[in-house]
């Protein structure tokens, strides 16, 4: 009576261990199926005892549970203990979980082989948080090599490591797109500026240009405010954001994240991570990471907008903003080396009477004397290769290039002419109001010069201009 309360107290124990426990005879049938083996597969003892289909059901790969059975069988005809085997598993609904197992074979009392037991564990969450803690260092480690990338890099390197570091992030998280959007100083509409996609996707940088920002008011706007955007299904986006989710099933984008760019507390664009055909969801220690990638690349490009505004600033007057002395020398140069069957036009310019109106009215006004005569400049030589400049003081200078004679002296007439409609007044002046007096030179095509030459010569027909009366054009070819 004592073995029997025994052996049902035993029974209670398996019956209700928090482990999977099963036994096997010695042709692999299932013989005993705890709670805990119904609960994590999903299969009843009722279905399993009795025959050995349940592998088949938990490994539906072939080789894969060829591989289990002969562990298995190993067990129950050599001996052999099994100790911490991880496999996995497909429970009934489709779920993969991975177990730990641990067997060994049994005997009856009078020393006949019974089968094998088995004790698993499901150590699936444990999995994945190894996994996430690995991918995660895994992460960090791609984020310290893109820090220490950007460190120096220069401004000519920028756009080629930006499209690496997609691609790699890219690649990383299985993304089928990643991007980085920019918002144009006008801020009305945006630029696809860098895209990786995965083999198979469709790329959208030439597509994506001129972008309305309106029309992806709801995304934008979570941009603007400097908020991130994660979205692990799309079909979770609120209803303002129909327009924005209609677009993302078209391009079969099923989760995305979009971290803002920020400079100087402002959002200019964000860098964003598409997954197509399957849906992802990034934790918050990644989205952390990637905010620093997002930081690292508006900083980069905030140091790279620093730059060419220093180098402008290096070739720009910084009253007129016109080309200034260097920037004319230097563009003189090239013309005149790269000279074929082309002309080239030079004119110089010259206020009439400049120092008496700047004595008369004060440096203020001789300043906006100066912008404006600019200004009349830029409107005249507006071609993308002509370069309006100021040469020194009061003297301006202008590089037409493929320019004939007639059409450099109508580009004078043109400058003298809007000049004194300025109106400007001027008492010491011929006219009473501010003039210029140009110089014009042109070198026909086929003929190599020095540009002192051209220089030189463009300087005396000014001063010629100036003898003869001011406010008017002289011009003649070399």
């Amino acid at each position: 009576m004592a073995e029997d309360s025994s052996a049902g107290f035993h029974s209670l124990i398996i019956e209700h261990a928090p482990v999977w426990v099963n036994t096997l005879d010695t042709e692999g049938r299932v013989t005993l199926w705890n709670r805990s083996a119904e609960r994590i597969s999903g299969y009843s003892r009722e279905e399993v005892v009795g025959h050995a289909a349940v592998w088949g059901w938990l490994y539906p790969d072939p080789d894969y549970r060829a591989a289990i059975v002969a562990e298995m069988q190993a067990v129950i005809q050599e001996g052999c203990d099994m100790a911490e085997l991880e496999t996995t598993i497909r429970t009934r609904h489709g779920e993969e979980r991975i177990l730990s197992w641990h067997a060994q074979r049994f005997f009856n009392d009078d020393g006949a082989l019974l089968g094998a037991s088995a004790i698993a564990q499901d150590i699936t969450e444990r999995k994945q948080l190894e996994e996430r803690a690995q991918g995660q260092h895994r992460l960090q480690e791609i984020v310290s090599a893109i820090s220490a990338q950007f460190a120096d890099i220069g401004a000519d390197a920028v756009d080629d490591a930006i499209t690496g570091v997609l691609q790699r992030l890219g690649g990383f998280f299985r993304m089928g797109r990643a991007y980085v959007i920019r918002f144009r100083p006008d801020g009305q509409t945006m630029d696809l500026v860098h895209e990786w996609c995965a083999p198979g996707i469709t790329p959208f940088l030439d597509e994506m240009q001129g972008i309305p920002l309106e029309a992806h008011a709801w995304v934008t706007g979570q941009i603007r405010g400097g908020r991130t955007v994660h979205v692990p299904d799309v079909d979770d986006l609120p209803r303002a954001a129909a327009v924005e989710q209609a677009e993302f099933r078209r391009q079969a984008i099923e989760s995305l994240l979009l971290i803002p760019l920020i400079s100087d507390q402002n959002a200019f664009g964000m860098i964003g991570f598409d997954s197509v055909n399957h849906r992802c969801h990034w934790s918050r220690e990644e989205i952390a990471t990637l905010q620093v990638v997002a930081d690292i690349i508006a900083g980069t490009f905030a140091r790279k907008q620093a730059e060419a505004e220093l180098a402008r600033q290096a070739r720009v007057d910084g009253l007129t903003g016109l080309a200034n002395r260097r920037e004319f020398d230097a563009a003189l140069e090239r013309e005149c080396g790269s000279r074929r069957e082309l002309n080239l036009a030079l004119l110089m310019i010259d206020i009439d009477h400049f120092k008496p109106y700047n004595d008369r009215f004060g440096h203020m006004h001789g300043d906006d004397c100066l912008r404006r005569v600019a200004e009349v400049l830029l409107e005249a030589a507006h071609r993308p290769t002509d370069l309006a400049a100021r040469y020194g003081g009061e003297e301006f200078a202008c590089i037409l290039p493929d320019t004939s004679l007639e059409g450099a002296r109508a580009v004078a007439a043109r400058v003298r002419r809007e000049v004194e409609a300025l109106q400007l007044m001027h008492p010491d002046n011929v006219k009473d109001t501010v003039t210029v007096s140009l110089g014009v030179c042109v070198v026909t095509g086929g003929r190599s010069l020095e540009p002192q030459t051209l220089l030189g010569e463009a300087d005396r027909l000014l001063y010629c201009a100036k003898r003869e009366g001011r406010n008017r054009v002289c011009a003649a070819g070399l």
